[in-house]
């Protein structure tokens, strides 16, 4: 399926969304960009496919509204089991300190929506960047 698989590196993007609509949204637009895009609408999805992905995870984008779990709570979790996988938060609702306590999870970036898809990628690409060298690109 992917001849030059050798030689580059596809990132994998697993998205965690709850809004349907939202979710295929940015999944278009990551698939067009050259990602490849697991999905997961509820933090329970999400944890079973980072324990058994189909193909390495670079990077999490989170929507801390879910169903299931809060956010600061599936990112403590993936902080217990993937501690340095980089994680961009994007919600349209967080409190102060949910917001606070995410960045003292260590996220790489907090966006609340709506966010232009410009700025959102840019944040992808530099959350994978700080999770392959271990530092902050900000």
């Amino acid at each position: 399926m992917k001849a030059n698989s050798t030689h580059s590196h596809q990132p994998t993007l697993l998205l965690v969304e709850d809004d349907e609509l939202v979710r295929d949204a940015v999944t278009r637009l990551f698939v067009r960009e050259g990602y490849l895009v697991l999905t997961a609408a509820t933090g329970h999805d999400a944890i079973g496919l980072l324990r058994t992905p189909s193909s390495p995870i670079d990077v999490v984008l989170l929507d801390v509204g879910l169903p299931d779990v809060s956010g600061a709570d599936l990112c403590a979790r993936l902080r217990q089991f993937f501690p340095h996988l980089p994680v961009v938060v994007c919600t349209g609702a967080a409190s102060q300190e949910e917001a606070d306590e995410l960045r003292r999870l260590g996220i790489a970036h907090f966006f609340c929506k709506p966010i232009a898809m410009a700025d959102l990628l840019a944040a992808v690409r530099s959350a994978i960047a700080w999770g392959s060298n271990g530092t902050p690109q900000n």
